[in-house]
């Protein structure tokens, strides 16, 4: 059977030191990487291209498309002048995120889109997000864990008949990092997981092309071998196959 190519939207990372400090560099972390390698996919690097019209042509012979995390959406993007906690911001990641997004529904190429992929995703789609929770959501708990990457910090609860209940089950526990959120889920999508204090966890598109968003990072803790979490992955390939 072939094996499914997997595209990884890349980020860009400004150097602050070495030998070339103020260099852009793409990257993604290896650990989606890893995730994607361990469902029997192979992993294919999309970085930040400047020209958004060859975005389809750069999603050309890819079977799906995992949205990494990064650095906070510029809020300019869903209509907000930035706020107290609002944190650093590549407007141009961002737009090449949101074409990425377009795109692959044009072509009903599959979506998971994971930290920041689940706001893009919802950006995308003219749904807004809290800039801060500290600030703007006196209810939320602790979303930045102070342990290691592979631990499992809060609880999660998904809604039945998602995609999410299908390979989490009724409860689970995930890890934590981030300090933006979905506010306004838009419109087409399904809140499918929330943690215990109500901030929104996860998202899926109702009809159409499959895409679903969570907010954790369940490839960190796939690659140190958690189970439900590498069988998000797993899930998301069969979907890709489909």
């Amino acid at each position: 059977m072939r094996k499914l190519r997997i595209g990884i939207t890349g980020n860009i990372l400004i150097m602050d030191g070495g030998m070339l400090p103020g260099i852009y560099r793409s990257y993604v972390n290896n650990d989606y990487v890893e995730s994607l390698e361990q469902a029997g996919c192979i992993p294919v690097l999309l970085p930040v291209i400047s020209n958004l019209n060859d975005v389809k042509e750069q999603m050309e012979g890819l079977d799906g498309i995992v949205l990494s995390g990064g650095y906070d959406i510029d809020p300019a993007l869903y209509g907000e002048q930035p706020m107290q906690g609002q944190g650093f911001t590549m407007n141009e990641v961002d737009r090449f995120y949101l074409a990425v997004i377009h795109a692959a529904d044009e072509k009903k190429i599959p979506v998971l889109g994971i930290c920041k992929g689940i706001q893009a995703i919802n950006v995308a789609y003219k749904g807004t997000l809290y800039q801060d929770l500290k600030t703007q959501k006196a209810s939320a708990g602790q979303h930045m864990q102070q342990a290691p990457r592979y631990s499992a910090f809060h609880q999660v609860e998904t809604e039945e008949g998602s995609f999410l209940r299908g390979v989490l089950g009724e409860k689970e526990m995930v890890n934590s990092f981030h300090h933006q959120s979905i506010k306004d889920t838009a419109p087409g999508f399904r809140v499918t997981a929330r943690a215990l204090d109500g901030v929104v966890e996860g998202i899926e598109k109702e009809e159409g092309t499959f895409m679903a968003g969570v907010q954790w990072h369940p490839e960190m803790m796939a690659k140190f071998g958690h189970e439900k979490m590498t069988r998000l992955f797993e899930k998301f390939a069969e979907k890709c196959r489909k």
